[in-house]
């Protein structure tokens, strides 16, 4: 049952009054939230003067421990490192979906990935929505999802599955229409146990310190947060990148251009889509080694990233050479057909490659 507004009301009281809550205080509202104790319209409250005062590091980490504490969890048996890749969407340029091919293209190249997304909140397409169309079954239990980790290498952790406390303030968010702390932590909150690496793409420069130090503060020990001179929540082959890469507690930063790791310079709207159908098509042509130049550069430099931190590719040069290497090969349709034989329905991938790859 809701309780009223009264329970969050001291520490709305401080957020709106740009007072720092103590952690415990983050802990006990989360928890409350989570555990479907609080109305909408506490939680509406709570979100938007935590919005108005501005997020700090220690309450993001905060945040992110209590979301994880109310998630369904797996652990993957493998050796080596278990990677993710994610952005947090909200970055306004409607590319198609870097993230996923990335993902499945360092699979291929040797990585263990754990793959944790939702569906599109800023864009045409989010990885639930390419996966669905193309076959995945976003239903799947962690259990399969688990040992398509162990023998594929490679498993799409869908964020409603994972985490059934979020339904409890999906009403609330809905309402508000603007972007909240969950924006920023739900692609954050991956709930293997053992994951040990993630890239993340960060819409605005100024998360990019934010989600470092926030992140820092958590479990993982190696993180790359990225974001690119024009906006992009990904390494970008337009521009000049950001880069913050975090080992243990240390933070390194970066600045990377495209030619650094040879690769040409391409023009955002080189990359850009225009619908859903767009962006999976252009998602399964990088896969599949049939893309244009542009658009299989900007996924195999950051599949890079997943490879550097994986520990397979020495460096962010050599991390391109072996993703290429793996689309010349053939390796990430295998693995594509692979996990959705394993998790979903083979006849709606041939479906999708029938549409998008023999037209």
């Amino acid at each position: 049952m809701s309780t009223d507004i009264a329970d969050l009301r001291p520490i709305i009281r401080k957020l709106v009054s740009r007072i720092n809550p103590s952690q415990d205080e983050i802990r006990k509202s989360m928890s409350l939230i989570l555990a479907g104790k609080a109305s909408d319209a506490a939680i509406a409250s709570f979100l938007v003067s935590l919005e108005m005062k501005g997020q700090t590091p220690e309450e993001i980490t905060t945040i992110l421990q209590t979301i994880k504490k109310y998630a369904i969890k797996i652990r993957p048996n493998i050796t080596g490192s278990l990677v993710d890749t994610c952005g947090t969407g909200g970055d306004t340029l409607k590319s198609f979906n870097i993230s996923t091919a990335a993902a499945i293209i360092a699979c291929a190249a040797g990585c263990k990935i754990a793959k944790h997304g939702n569906r599109s909140i800023s864009g045409f397409c989010g990885s639930a929505d390419f996966l669905e169309f193309i076959g995945m079954d976003l239903t799947t239990s962690p259990d399969i999802t688990c040992k398509a980790i162990e023998n594929i290498g490679f498993g799409f952790l869908y964020a409603v599955k994972f985490h059934p406390a979020m339904r409890n303030v999906a009403s609330a968010r809905e309402s508000m229409g603007i972007r909240t702390v969950f924006n920023i932590v739900g692609p954050l909150s991956n709930p293997c146990t053992n994951l040990s690496a993630q890239v993340i793409g960060v819409y605005e420069l100024s998360l990019l310190e934010t989600i470092a130090v926030a992140l820092r503060n958590a479990d993982v020990e190696e993180l790359m947060v990225v974001h690119s001179n024009d906006g992009f929540d990904e390494l970008s082959n337009t521009c000049e990148n950001n880069i913050l890469w975090i080992v243990g507690k240390k933070i390194k930063r970066l600045r990377l251009h495209p030619r650094d790791v040879n690769l040409s310079v391409a023009k955002p709207e080189q990359l850009l889509i225009y619908s859903q159908k767009d962006s999976i098509r252009d998602t399964l042509q990088v896969i599949y080694g049939r893309a244009n130049r542009e658009k299989e550069d900007i996924a195999v430099l950051n599949a890079s990233a997943a490879l550097v931190i994986g520990k397979i590719a020495k460096d962010l040069k050599e991390g391109v050479e072996i993703a290429r290497e793996a689309i010349k090969q053939g390796t990430p349709q295998k693995k594509l057909s692979e996990l959705i034989q394993r998790c979903g329905d083979n006849e709606k991938l041939i479906k999708a490659e029938e549409e998008f790859l023999l037209t």
